[in-house]
């Protein structure tokens, strides 16, 4: 189980690196916007226990900022739907911010709506210097 989160960890990481030419590009200083549609895979838990697992297609708005030049962190707000293993469908929020170059660490946030009236909220994080991933909160309903 844990390989399968850090898996679709590495996925989402490699989604948000190897992205295509974008779709929508904002220059102005400290700050670069992209838009972008990809794969979206998510493990989903409440308590301690992974209850779920969604794939589909979301939209990635991606805010990078910089600070004399120099990356800092970046935001990525998605919204899409995904499936998940039992059939359920679910609208998904989610906001990720990654603090690769000082921290080390990615910390998303997330708004799980499904179509058979599960709701699920939570915050993970995910150590690039570990490899450990955190459940920091979970409200499941």
């Amino acid at each position: 189980m844990k390989t399968k989160v850090i898996l679709t960890i590495i996925c989402l990481l490699m989604g948000t690196a190897l992205r295509p030419m974008p779709m929508v590009r904002a220059m102005i200083p400290n700050l670069f916007s992209t838009g972008m549609f990809t794969e979206c895979m998510h493990p989903v838990f409440c308590d301690d226990v992974m209850v779920d697992y969604l794939s589909g297609e979301v939209m990635f708005h991606v805010i990078d900022h910089y600070k004399d030049g120099v990356w800092q962190w970046e935001i990525a707000q998605a919204k899409g739907e995904a499936a998940g293993m039992y059939g359920e469908v679910f609208k998904v929020r989610e906001v990720d911010k990654y603090w690769i170059p000082v921290y080390g660490v990615l910390v998303w946030h997330y708004n799980l709506i499904g179509d058979m009236g599960h709701h699920y909220i939570g915050t993970l994080s995910y150590s690039y210097i570990t490899g450990e991933m955190q459940i920091l909160k979970t409200v499941c309903k």
